[in-house]
């Protein structure tokens, strides 16, 4: 099997074991060369609030979760698994801006049994029609394959002129509201325990957004989980 990123052959440890314990095999698509280039928020210190890598002398929770505090009325924790590095921005540009959608399996199963373990609705990031159309997929539930999704959002406009990875920090928070409630689908939002998922978490500000149309609809709790950070 090649590796979905360099092309390279991935090694297996398949052993005859495996293949008479009649349990569902799934081979890593990604080379233990490609996979040492990620660096997982897991194994170093983060944000207890947004997840975000911290030097010996940050504070926790970070500047911008403390700015946070002061803008965002609700309680709301998102979870990175990965830090948005080079090999991270290079994954993300074939992935999602060249529409390789073959990419979505690299993280997959790990953020499936992620979100199984959260217990809650699942609602993803909604991208506008006109970019389904343009791309072909919606980048984030290629990532949650595999798990059923409340779709309670859509987006209310797109933002093609600019895409939000090329915007600055104050250009993001000055966003304005992007998503509205699926009005049918309001009604099974109240009183749920809700996890938003996204691809990358940069400034916070657009899980935000969702989060608050969340609580407005009656979610009992909303928090985040997001590929990188």
């Amino acid at each position: 099997m090649n590796c979905l990123l360099c092309q390279g052959i991935v090694s297996s440890d398949l052993t005859l074991s495996k293949i008479f314990s009649l349990q569902r095999l799934n081979p890593v698509p990604v080379c233990d060369t490609c996979l040492k280039q990620f660096v997982a928020l897991s194994t170093v210190k983060t944000c207890c609030e947004c997840g975000r890598k911290l030097t010996a002398n940050s504070i926790d929770p970070c500047q911008d979760c403390v700015k946070w505090h002061q803008q965002f009325p609700h309680l709301f924790v998102n979870q990175a698994l990965f830090e948005y590095n080079a090999a991270m921005k290079a994954y993300m540009r074939q992935y999602k801006f060249l529409g390789d959608y073959r990419l979505r399996a690299v993280f997959n199963q790990l953020m499936v049994s992620k979100l199984k373990s959260f217990r809650s609705s699942i609602v993803v990031i909604p991208v506008h029609p006109s970019t389904i159309q343009r791309r072909g997929f919606n980048q984030v539930r290629g990532l949650c394959e595999g798990v059923q999704l409340l779709d309670c959002l859509k987006t209310r406009y797109e933002t093609k002129k600019q895409r939000q990875s090329e915007k600055g920090r104050f250009q993001r928070l000055k966003t304005e509201q992007p998503f509205e409630l699926i009005p049918e689908k309001a009604s099974l939002i109240t009183n749920q325990s809700v996890v938003i998922v996204d691809d990358v978490y940069t400034t916070g500000t657009t899980i935000r957004h969702a989060a608050s149309l969340l609580y407005r609809a009656g979610a009992s709790s909303v928090s985040g989980l997001t590929l990188a950070r």
